[in-house]
């Protein structure tokens, strides 16, 4: 590797360019079938339509059950992940309530106060790729549109339900 890398580097300090490598990939991973949420326990694989995840920067992930519960880890990051800080984060999905498809979650619009209950038969924050999705959600089944940054602390204990995690 260090062989192949020599000539490059050696071609971009004598070009005076800086010296790049690639990027990591913070693609959306395969959540496993045996994969835990760190919050609750549960098994994201089972409710696709609810999953959450973070790919760190070293390219690992922690895969959630639940829009709640990934915004419950970034609340409290140090209690459920002694490996990871908030600035190991690379990249955070969700997946589309609808679809089940990777979206990205800074830029998801979350349903507050729906009928669709969360993996746990509680409250929850479907989430969506688009404002429309959303809207539509919400003309069935009720709620409003959150973005990422209204997602607060006081908005997840209010969707605590009997759960205290």
């Amino acid at each position: 590797m260090i062989r192949r890398l020599l000539p490059l580097l050696a071609a971009a300090l004598m070009l005076g360019q800086p010296v790049t490598t690639s990027a990591a990939d913070l693609s959306p991973q395969y959540v496993q079938r045996s994969a835990r949420c760190p919050v609750c326990g549960m098994y994201p694989y089972r409710t696709p339509q609810w999953t959450a995840q973070i790919v760190f920067n070293d390219q690992t992930a922690s895969s959630f059950d639940s829009p709640v519960d990934l915004f419950r880890f970034l609340n409290n990051m140090v209690v459920f992940d002694k490996q990871h800080k908030a600035a190991d984060i690379g990249a955070i999905y969700v997946a589309d309530y609808g679809t089940k498809a990777w979206v990205d979650a800074k830029k998801a619009f979350y349903v507050i106060g729906s009928k669709a209950l969360g993996p746990m038969n509680d409250p929850n924050l479907p989430a969506f790729a688009t404002r429309e999705a959303a809207d539509a959600h919400i003309k069935a089944q009720g709620g409003k549109v959150l973005l990422f940054g209204e997602v607060t602390r006081e908005v997840i204990k209010s969707l605590a339900g009997g759960h205290n995690h």
